[in-house]
């Protein structure tokens, strides 16, 4: 029998670590190989806010339709007002009264302000002289039919709704993407369950389908599929037949009932089993009849970094974006341990200080549910950058607000 010595261990750990695929990498392979998705469906503009345009569009109508006013007063002929002022008003020989956004009858082409008007019914004069076109809004002077509104590509901001539906559009074409969440694994409990011993109530795609939906995505969230190769086989199949993108939760490691690398390579093509990066360095990106497919490690913390450094940078690309998040700079109270061949993603709470913001390092191989909900922020530690000290300034990027005051002190494991 041949053994090997501490020393080639060693060696073959670290070949294998350095065969990782590197995050930036990974996303240009993804973007290469992967393009958007010839996908539209119809929104109401009312709710298009954080959508993006799919083609130009053009006003279907005239605005305003005729001359209005851009004052209350009275349409005049701006001729028939020579000479007005204070001390000389000019009598108005058929003045016409209108409100902001009233059409001027035609032959008129000015508005007096009803602030310069003196006088009462049949009487009235003005104290001061009109300029033709004064306080008028001149037929198309908002748009023209057929002007373009929005370019393709456009992500529509609040301003551009009121402007959409001002022109008479009520509904949009934008970009559509589906994505197929997939959770797999013997131990788990539909939510709503009553787990027993060693079960655990599945939410890995519930979190995914919140996030996605942030994005402007259309998840779809399929049943539970056992830790079997055949049944995993089938779902991935008809999840890749009804999405553009699809995610399988768990299953993605080296274990006796990892299944979803070996099952992705029979139905089309596995591009990457491992990626530097912690948490989620087993995940894997395949490809299956030209889409992606995506598998999560079943770890909560690793999934939900999976999703974020892996399918919304993608579906960003296509030009589904979650809402952006807040960078603001904190100092370390605690020194990062980070392998320097790895990009680490560390979960942070971040409290106000009297000096700025401190940022507070969770404890490794913390219970992880609570872990993310006590995270208010993570930090990215780049390949390359190793520990951080203590008392570092570093950007953060917030999941959420910052603590207003110092949260209570925890257990930090010993720095070695």
């Amino acid at each position: 029998m041949q053994t090997s010595t501490p020393g080639s261990n060693f060696f073959h750990r670290k070949r294998e670590r350095l065969a990782l695929k590197p995050l930036g990498d990974l996303r240009a392979m993804m973007r290469s190989t992967f393009p958007c998705p010839d996908r539209t469906t119809r929104v109401p503009v009312a709710a298009s806010a954080g959508r993006v345009t799919a083609r130009p569009v053009h006003s279907p109508m005239t605005v305003p339709a005729t001359d209005t006013a851009a004052r209350d007063g009275f349409a005049v002929i701006s001729a028939e007002t020579r000479g007005a002022g204070d001390a000389t008003p000019v009598r108005l020989r058929n003045p016409h009264r209108v409100n902001t956004g009233n059409a001027i009858p035609p032959g008129y082409d000015a508005v007096v302000m009803i602030e310069d008007i003196a006088g009462e019914d049949g009487t009235w004069s003005t104290r001061k002289a009109a300029a033709p076109g004064e306080h008028i809004h001149p037929a198309g002077s908002e748009i023209e039919q057929g002007e373009r509104i929005l370019p393709a590509g456009h992500r529509i901001r609040p301003c551009d709704i009121g402007a959409l539906l001002t022109y008479g559009i009520a509904e949009i074409d934008v970009p559509a993407v589906k994505v197929g969440l997939i959770p797999t694994g013997n131990e788990l409990v539909p939510a709503g369950g009553h787990p027993g011993a060693g079960e655990v109530i599945e939410s890995n795609t519930a979190v995914a389908a919140a996030w996605l939906c942030e994005a402007g995505a259309s998840p779809t969230r399929y049943g539970i599929v056992a830790d079997d190769p055949a049944a995993l086989r089938q779902a991935i199949a008809k999840a890749v037949r009804e999405n553009d993108l699809v995610l399988v939760s768990a299953g993605s490691s080296t274990g006796t009932r990892d299944f979803t690398a070996g099952v992705i390579g029979e139905l089309g093509e596995v591009l990457v089993h491992g990626i530097a990066m912690k948490p989620g360095r087993p995940a894997i990106v395949g490809r299956v009849e030209d889409k992606p497919v995506i598998g999560m490690p079943g770890y909560p913390i690793a999934a939900l970094t999976t999703i974020r450094e892996l399918a919304l940078p993608l579906l960003a690309e296509w030009g589904f974006c979650a809402p952006p998040a807040e960078r603001l700079r904190a100092r370390l109270c605690e020194s990062v341990l980070a392998d320097p061949e790895f990009d680490e993603f560390i979960l942070l709470t971040v409290y106000r200080a009297d000096d700025g913001y401190t940022a507070v390092p969770l404890p490794p191989h913390s219970r992880t549910q609570m872990a993310m909900v006590r995270a208010n922020a993570y930090l990215h530690v780049p390949a390359g950058s190793g520990a951080i000290p203590k008392g570092t300034e570093v950007d953060v990027i917030l999941t959420g607000p910052c603590a207003p005051v110092t949260p209570r002190p925890r257990r930090y494991p010993q720095e070695p």
